[in-house]
């Protein structure tokens, strides 16, 4: 009798827990997909690429996104300006990219849209969902003063991009 007592009580504890897990997952999964979760991307980034300079400054999250702004530029002469901005949207991460000219003209008409597939503690990726965008953007900071970014072209080529922080 006790033995079936202890087993009952075993088995409503496991019962509850579950419940308890199961109801909890789905606020931490909402939780999980928090623009708060990428405030690790806040910050002054900077680091050589093709001959010249790639700095990203990202701002702190902020009523449902954040968002970078991005310049490309050589010894003399800016070669793009890009705007990266992820928001909140359908209970996941979207990022939007627009570049831009030197003059400040649009690249392209309607911005590149990305759809979140994998989200860390410190790393973040989107598939390219919008005609003409990247097949994969990632960025990682797997150290407080280094940030990566991966590319994975709309043709296949995959760039590594390493930033370093400027304080």
């Amino acid at each position: 009798m006790k033995k079936l007592l202890t087993t009952t009580a075993l088995s409503l504890l496991l019962v509850s827990l579950a419940s308890g897990v199961y109801g909890q997952s789905e606020s931490a999964l909402s939780e999980s997909l928090s623009i708060d979760r990428l405030s690790w991307l806040t910050g002054n980034w900077k680091g050589p690429r093709d001959g010249g300079a790639l700095e990203e400054i990202w701002l702190p999250p902020l009523a449902g996104t954040i968002t970078a702004l991005v310049r490309s530029s050589e010894e003399s002469e800016t070669r793009f300006v890009e705007i990266v901005h992820i928001r909140e949207i359908n209970d996941s991460l979207e990022l939007n990219l627009q570049l831009f000219n030197n003059s400040l003209e649009p690249e392209n008409i309607n911005a590149h849209n990305f759809e979140l597939t994998e989200i860390g503690s410190s790393f973040v990726a989107f598939k390219g969902i919008s005609d003409g965008s990247h097949r994969s953007l990632s960025y990682e900071r797997p150290e407080e003063n280094v940030f990566f970014i991966r590319i994975e072209t709309n043709d296949g080529e995959k760039i590594e991009i390493r930033l370093t922080l400027v304080e």
